[in-house]
């Protein structure tokens, strides 16, 4: 068989499990192996009606019974996911996330993955270096993930921290007034950018994997090229002494660190943020319609190394998919 696919769905929703499911007849008639991602909108609150959800696969159990299962933990409401200043509560999602994902009705693999949500205000980044802020990672967060990976082995459930882009919400305009901890979105930070130059090694010794997302770690390393070449200032959002590392560094050399206990979130991306320019990146763009110009490699290596891979793509309707359908034919043409 060849590599493995995830089509996301909404378990709550009939008609996105069936339009899942159908767009994966094409993939498995060119050899590769099938699986669902399961985006839990919501928070904590969203994993309760878990029975429906369980359901709603069950009506499906003839043609999915044999499929992978990936687990996606929501990042609203910020609160109930926030590894550094609610580890209590992010702990206690991701256990559910893991009660969850365990109790999917079928006999297969399955994996939980989620981001760790650690977020700060500008002047609360520029208050530590880069130093001071990598200690907190392994005072605060760590002893989540060390607690996650101990409840999750008793579970069968395999663990994986998503990337995440700089800023976290920088596709978030000016005008969309939502906060966290009174704070507007696109003005959050984290300092916990994860990249093969730091993050995925320590995240992969603690017994979890990596969930690469393309388009994310994207915008990391447009946004060092970016304080560069046009000389606005990353300070508040990267670590000045990564701009140089990162500027230089490159999506294909993460792909090239992970294997095939990690997965990859495969989409496309375009724009950066800027808050001089009031400009923002789209995440999920439709495979060769974004600006990340080694697209074709990094799929020729995600094939050559077999991670796993989800096509992670927004769509403007949900009933066709048809952003994820294009995306299909132009990896079939790879």
């Amino acid at each position: 068989m060849a590599n493995i696919i995830y089509i996301p769905t909404l378990p709550t929703e009939d008609y996105q499990n069936k339009i899942a499911i159908k767009l994966q007849e094409k993939l498995i008639a060119n050899n590769y192996s099938p699986g669902l991602m399961l985006v839990i909108l919501g928070g904590k609150k969203g994993l309760e009606n878990s029975n429906v959800h369980y359901s709603n696969l069950k009506k499906f159990d003839s043609v999915i019974k044999d499929w992978r299962f990936v687990t996606l933990l929501s990042c609203f409401p910020c609160r109930d996911l926030d590894l550094l200043n609610e580890p209590a509560l992010g702990l206690a999602h991701i256990k559910d996330g893991i009660d969850y994902t365990a109790n999917i009705p079928f006999d297969v693999e399955k994996e939980l993955t989620f981001h760790l949500g650690s977020l700060v205000t500008s002047d609360e980044f520029l208050s530590r270096d880069k130093k001071g802020w990598h200690k907190l990672f392994y005072d605060v967060v760590v002893p989540v993930l060390k607690k996650a990976v101990d409840y999750s082995k008793d579970k069968g459930v395999k663990l994986k921290v998503e990337s995440t882009p700089v800023p976290e919400f920088g596709d978030v305009p000016d005008a969309d007034l939502r906060t966290y901890q009174g704070i507007k979105l696109n003005e959050l930070r984290n300092p916990f950018y994860i990249t093969r130059l730091w993050g995925f090694e320590q995240i992969k010794e603690l017994g979890l994997g990596i969930c690469l997302d393309i388009c994310h770690n994207r915008t990391i390393y447009e946004v060092a090229r970016y304080d560069i070449e046009k000389k606005e200032s990353s300070n508040g959002i990267l670590f000045s002494e990564d701009v140089n590392q990162l500027s230089n560094a490159s999506l294909l050399e993460d792909v090239a660190f992970l294997d095939s206990l990690d997965l990859i979130h495969l989409n496309d991306g375009r724009g950066i943020y800027s808050n001089i320019k009031k400009t923002t990146f789209e995440e999920g763009v439709t495979l060769g319609e974004g600006e990340i110009v080694e697209h074709d490699q990094i799929i020729s290596l995600i094939e050559v190394k077999k991670i796993p891979f989800v096509l992670e793509i927004n769509e403007t309707d949900f009933r066709t998919k048809s952003n994820t359908k294009q995306s299909i034919d132009y990896l079939l043409k790879k």
